[in-house]
């Protein structure tokens, strides 16, 4: 195993999910955080470099990576059914939490035209590099070094989840089950082309459907009260 196979596996492993817990600190405390599009430039350079670096991982240990399959019809219903689940999942999720998602969405999503601007180039960087680094150089990684499948696919989801920790800790085992789902599409259409679409249009749904719920309880409170300033 090369060195740049070695501090991919460690990137992976340790330091991203340290820096998804010190982002979360961040978000629960009182420090001011950077301004929006400042955060969208920032994640979108960290997870292109991620993406270069497992390119680079990819052609020195020449992985069975693939980015374009045949699109079946079987593959096109798993996908919707992933895609409906997370959207489903996120419904849930907002009710339980419902505070701290609203509180949450107001730091994180865009607001601004410049910002959807940028918050659309994230997702579409997300997408790719994500689905990239986890569900195919990664457990590909694991793989040729011998690991059983179920345990590869296992430890990338670990990782992928905890890399997520800056969403809060019913991230992480939401995002694992989504890990796992997205795996098995990957393995199941025989490319990325797939997962890396699903991610993209879920990344972008999730906002349309948190902005439409905070608005639908903005106006249920609204009602209730009698008068939209009692509830400021």
């Amino acid at each position: 195993m090369s060195i740049f196979s070695l501090l991919f596996i460690g990137l992976q492993l340790i330091v991203l999910p340290v820096l998804s817990f010190q982002t979360r600190e961040v978000i629960e405390g009182d420090e001011v955080l950077p301004p929006k599009r400042a955060l969208y430039i920032q994640s979108i350079i960290m997870l292109s470099v991620i993406g270069a670096l497992a390119a680079l991982v990819d052609w020195k240990e020449d992985l069975p990576i693939h980015w374009y399959s045949l699109i079946t019809t079987k593959n096109l219903l798993l996908a919707g059914a992933l895609y409906v689940a997370g959207m489903l999942v996120n419904f849930i999720q907002y009710h339980y939490n419902k505070k701290n998602a609203t509180d949450e969405d107001g730091i994180i999503l865009p607001q601004k035209k410049d910002e959807y601007i940028l918050w659309i180039a994230l997702c579409i960087t997300a997408a790719w590099s994500e689905e990239y680094v986890y569900r195919g150089v990664l457990s590909e990684l694991f793989l040729k070094q011998g690991m059983m499948y179920i345990l590869a696919i296992v430890l990338s989801g670990v990782c992928f989840s905890f890399s997520h920790f800056a969403q809060g800790w019913i991230a992480i085992p939401v995002t694992f089950l989504f890990a796992l789902g997205f795996q098995y599409l990957y393995k199941w259409s025989g490319s990325l082309l797939l997962p890396v679409i699903v991610h993209f249009i879920y990344n972008i749904s999730v906002e349309y459907l948190r902005r439409a719920l905070v608005k639908a309880t903005s106006g249920d409170r609204s009602d209730e009260s009698g008068d939209p300033a009692d509830d400021r």
